[in-house]
């Protein structure tokens, strides 16, 4: 759907979208390169210990901004109806975004099931024969193996979903530059009756 707004509306319209497209490019990517990184970085270096740290900070910055567009959303305030729909529109994409996390988050579990820690192996070889403490060493390394394997797997979900989000969300800044609106959010937040539709376009 194609409505008359003006300039400022289409701009301000525009803002949920940028802000969408600055959360997936720069922090879910950055939660991404983490995991990526983590999994290939040995157990006592520098960035094994910390790859849960640089996966949580970008990962709560989006859950920070998801959780405002959804604020934004839901409290349209002054703002032009057309300007709250697109707040509408983008805060319920980041349903995808969402469910790419728990996906993400359920495989990246699996590769902590069953191992033990270092310390709980440590304890259990301590009076065993050298032969046998060695075989336990490779069975905590095998466990750092899992757990890499099951990080890479983990993050195609959300790799995927955020390429998905940002191809919607350019196309929403445009849609948003154009004075449009998608059927479908049209039916379900409809226009007040001062703002009459330019032409009907195909839903999306």
């Amino acid at each position: 759907m194609l409505i008359h707004v003006d300039e400022a509306t289409r701009k301000a319209a525009k803002t949920p979208h940028e802000l969408a497209m600055i959360n997936l490019i720069v922090f879910n990517l950055l939660v991404g390169a983490a995991l990526l990184a983590g999994s290939m970085a040995q157990p006592d270096s520098v960035i094994g210990r910390f790859k849960w740290a640089a996966v949580a900070a970008p990962l709560l910055l989006s859950l920070l901004v998801i959780g405002l567009t959804w604020l934004r959303a839901s409290r349209p305030g002054q703002r032009p109806w057309f300007v709250a729909a697109h707040w509408r529109l983008s805060a319920a994409r980041y349903r995808l975004l969402l469910a790419a996390y728990v996906l993400s988050g359920a495989l990246l579990s699996l590769g902590w099931l069953g191992g033990a820690s270092e310390a709980e192996i440590a304890a259990q070889v301590r009076d065993l024969s050298p032969a046998m403490q060695e075989m336990q060493r490779h069975k905590l390394e095998s466990q750092h193996l899992g757990e890499a394997v099951w990080a890479r797997i983990g993050v195609v979900p959300l790799l995927i979903a955020v390429m998905v989000s940002i191809m919607l969300e350019s196309g929403a800044i445009y849609q948003a530059g154009r004075g449009e609106i998608p059927d479908a959010l049209a039916r379900r937040f409809p226009p007040p009756s001062d703002l009459e539709p330019i032409e009907e376009t195909a839903p999306y």
